[in-house]
Parts: structure tokens; sequence; C-alpha cells
């Protein structure tokens, strides 16, 4: 087998499965572990193939990308202005209106600050907008919450949350959209299952990412059973997930209560 060869092989199965993890590729082409390292880092020096995680790749070019909504925006610059040595996140889950089918009618702006900074951040969004609700430890929204007013949603910021600045990355939007859909009415289980396939069809995930989230939350075995269930989470497209899954341990002393 030429050297050739041998890189193909490697380049059309991560392409054919999508995801996959070097053990798997060993597996699948017979290559030594050296070599497969080897072929592996020239092939995403060349951006073929590209990192999908720790120890993970994928032939998915594509990362997710959203349109800003204006309250995020305001909001931001809002609290950036206020509290310059604050740290936290904000998104609104129409950034995924795009990605099935169902008209979204209405939204909720998230924005997740330290414990001791809830308070003192809804108050001062509150002085601009209307409708702000602190979120309790509880599966379930207050008795005040309004899905049809779009309300901005103060909440716990749960640390090592995957995020690019202030923004949360797609891993940790996906999760936390599993964790809410039934707590705020955000979609169907219908919707949700969509948009993980169209994510799947369009953009690269970072597995390690949402595998360590999610098992943070506590939310990671509920969301695997059903992955299998609605996305085909034994299929070759998300063969890689279930390797890595039993790799990661969740560090339940720093996120506290993390699975509400």
């Amino acid at each position: 087998m030429t050297k050739m060869n041998k890189k193909e092989l490697i380049r059309e199965y991560i392409k054919k499965s999508h995801y996959s993890d070097l053990v798997g590729v060993i597996k699948e082409t017979g290559l030594s572990n050296q070599v497969t390292k080897n072929y592996l880092q020239v092939l995403k020096s060349e951006g073929v193939i590209f990192s999908a995680g720790r120890g993970v790749y994928s032939s998915v070019a594509e990362e997710f990308r959203f349109e800003e909504k204006s309250r995020v925006a305001e909001i931001r610059q809002l609290l950036k202005k206020q509290y310059p040595d604050l740290d936290f996140l904000i998104w609104n889950t129409l950034y995924f209106q795009p990605y099935y089918h169902h008209q979204q009618t209405h939204n909720i702006t998230f924005v997740e600050v330290e414990a001791d900074a809830i308070r003192p951040v809804a108050d001062s969004i509150s002085r601009d907008y209307r409708f702000i609700t602190v979120e309790k430890a509880s599966r379930v929204a207050p008795k005040n919450f309004d899905i049809t007013r779009d309300p901005i949603v103060v909440k716990l910021l749960i640390k090592g949350s995957p995020r690019k600045g202030h923004t949360p990355t797609l891993e940790k939007m996906l999760v936390d959209l599993f964790v809410i859909k039934d707590k705020y009415s955000t979609m169907t289980d219908g919707d949700y299952w969509e948009l993980w396939r169209s994510i799947d069809e369009l953009f690269r995930v970072n597995v390690s990412a949402l595998v360590a989230y999610a098992k943070s939350r506590m939310y990671f075995n509920g969301m695997l059973s059903q992955l299998i269930d609605n996305i085909g989470l034994n299929n070759v497209t998300f063969g890689a997930y279930i390797k890595y899954a039993g790799k990661v341990t969740s560090n339940k002393k720093a996120y506290g209560k993390a699975n509400t």
C-alpha cells in the first residue's frame, strides 16, 4: 500500500463516517497508531478533515452561524457598560428558527450570570425592557412566566459552559434547548429532533464539548437514549458520540445545581 493510498484510505473513511475517533480509524483501516496519527495531522493541515473535539475528527467543514438579534446586542452592550468585569453569556432561541419547519411565534432571551449578579442584572435590564424573569432552581417555569411576551430570563451561569466570548457555542445551546423545551415550552419534541437533524446535515458539532457539557448538567443519559431513537445515534454519523461519552466524567462540585 503506497503512502497516497494510506492517506486516501483515511480520508475516505472520515468522509463516510461523518465523525470518527482515532480508535475507529485504526480499526477500520488496519493502519498502525502512529501512521494513522501522522496522516490525520496531514489531512487536518490540508483542510480536508477537521477537529470535532478532543480526539474526534469530522469531514464537515461548516461551523454553526446565526443571525444575531438586536435585543441580544443591545443587552450585551448594556451589561458591558454597566458591569465591565461581569462574566456573562447571552443568547436567543430565535437563532435556531431557520433549522426547523414550525414557525417560532415567540422567543426567549437568556442572560446567564454569576449567582451574586443575578438580581442586580435583572434590575438593570428591567429599566429598559419588560417581562424579566429570574430563573429558579426548578424544572418548571415560574407561575408568572409567559412565553407569549417574549421574555428575558436571567439565570445562573454554569461554569465551564462552552462559549466564544459572551456567546454560548452551538453545543451548549443544543443541550440547553433540550433542558428548557418542556420547562418553558420553547418547542415541541418533534421540532427539537428536526433541529438536530438539520444541524447534523449542515454543521460540525464539537463532540467532546457537547458530551462534557451535557454530562455536567446531568442530562446526557436522557439525551443519549432519545438521540438514539430520534436521530439514529448508532449510525456511523453519530458513532463517535457514544465512543466519547464513556470517556467523559462530570464535575458535580464545579457545576453545583446545574440540572435546573
